[in-house]
């Protein structure tokens, strides 16, 4: 449960804003943007935006048109040499993610995928992932061009990390009853969008603080973590697998007061 604590003004105020750029940015999807567009559409003043976009050029996770001088581009892709950046650019995990992955992906033999999310609009977005050599996934991935859009990001309800993500946002609020099964079951699975794939994901919790709600305190969810799997090879191999996001999940957890969030426990 998150309570409210006395808080530097600015802080939390700077957090919303760099949440509202990027929310924009990814709601309006490929091509740069004019500076304009996102003004009006974030709500902000101009200088803010200015401010936010040069800060996330900085951090690497969006990029100025050279072609359209005054446009700005999100530069996150679902497939890269190099994504852990990502992670510094979003205030949400840290850096040594990228290692959690790379185990996860060792002891699974399968793509091992991270999610952020915004709410503005509630969108989930991939912020790094690990799939090794010689994976069919990217073979794959670059024969269905459209694919690599839907799992750059997708509305919360689109797939599995999306819908675990949502089923434990606010433990208070009604939800429907396939939110509750998720919740209580503690993964979700769905399809992806690369044909003969499948989402395996668990959620990822950490303290507010880390998502910039210096506001706040206790623990919510942080965002999710995936295996990107062939579907025949899901259902034996699930509990293995859900054991692994788990583990990786817990090790991904930030620590509070010296311990991490006792919301995980193995399945049986």
């Amino acid at each position: 449960m998150l309570t409210t604590r006395t808080h530097e003004p600015s802080q939390p105020r700077r957090a919303e804003h760099l949440y509202r750029v990027l929310a924009t940015l990814a709601s309006l999807g490929r091509g740069p943007h004019s500076l304009k567009t996102l003004t009006r559409h974030t709500g902000l003043d101009h200088p803010t935006v200015r401010e936010q976009l040069a800060a996330m050029v900085e951090a690497g996770l969006c990029t100025a048109s050279t072609a359209l001088p005054g446009h700005y581009e999100l530069a996150m892709r679902v497939v890269g040499t190099e994504s852990t950046w990502l992670l510094h650019a979003l205030p949400t995990i840290e850096a040594h993610t990228h290692d959690q992955l790379r185990a996860l992906h060792q002891a699974t033999g399968q793509v091992a995928l991270l999610h952020s999310h915004t709410l503005l609009p509630p969108v989930r977005i991939c912020v790094d992932h690990y799939c090794g050599e010689g994976n069919d996934f990217l073979q794959q991935l670059a024969a269905h061009p459209t694919a690599d859009t839907h799992l750059r990001q997708a509305p919360l309800g689109a797939d599995a990390p999306g819908l675990v993500i949502h089923a434990h946002l606010d433990p208070a609020a009604p939800q429907a009853a396939s939110l509750q099964r998720i919740r209580t079951a503690g993964y979700a699975i769905s399809e992806a969008a690369l044909p003969g794939w499948s989402l395996l994901s668990v959620p990822v919790h950490a303290g507010p603080a880390s998502l910039g709600l210096w506001e706040l305190t206790g623990t919510g969810v942080a965002g999710a973590v995936s295996l990107a799997v062939p579907t025949p090879d899901l259902d034996p191999n699930r509990i293995p697998w859900l054991n692994e996001l788990q583990r990786a999940a817990l090790e991904l957890a930030t620590v509070q007061d010296g311990h991490q969030a006792p919301y995980l426990g193995r399945v049986a």
